[in-house]
């Protein structure tokens, strides 16, 4: 990709459209393990025997970042992660800090396809969250229990709005290539 100086219109909006995509999706990302972790929380008070205590007590106790404990939480507590994908997370978070404070000096040389392998990457973490979720929060319920309804493809709202953010980035590559 030619500097920024050099490039057409249509690659600097293909460059600054690619960008707000990667803000959206990390929002996304952050929406869906923050808030939900948060919510369960609030208000809440668990009796004696519960293995939950509190949220100051399972969660900010593992770090003093709260996306880092929210992410060691899901990890080591409820078991919805793996360190592969707390790893994937933090390096689509890295690409959405290097992006947000350093885009003019990066519209030059942004090419899409280096991204690809991440958000691909980010896309199965987020449907693991997205389907974990989903079960938690609708699998307990009696009236879905007895039905025939295939846990391991449920995808939560945020997720459909990830899958689209991806697939519009897709679109974008193709049209640069």
């Amino acid at each position: 990709m030619a500097g920024i100086e050099e490039q057409t219109e249509e690659e600097l909006t293909l460059s600054l459209t690619y960008a707000g995509f990667v803000l959206v999706a990390f929002e996304l990302v952050k929406s869906m393990i923050v808030e939900p972790i948060k919510a369960f929380y609030q208000d809440m008070t668990f009796g004696e025997g519960m293995p939950f205590k509190s949220y100051e007590e399972d969660v900010m106790s593992r770090h003093k970042n709260q996306f880092e404990a929210c992410l060691l939480y899901l990890r080591d507590f409820m078991e919805a992660l793996d360190s592969e994908d707390i790893l994937t997370i933090k390096e689509l978070r890295e690409h959405r800090n290097d992006l947000a404070h350093n885009l003019p000096s990066m519209l030059g040389s942004l090419y899409v396809e280096e991204y690809i392998p991440l958000l691909e990457k980010t896309d199965k973490v987020l449907f693991k969250i997205s389907n974990y979720r989903t079960y938690m929060e609708i699998g307990a319920d009696p009236e879905f229990q007895n039905k025939s309804i295939d846990w391991d493809t449920i995808k939560g709202h945020e997720y459909l709005l990830f899958e689209k953010v991806l697939n519009k980035v897709k679109v974008l590559q193709g049209v640069r290539k």
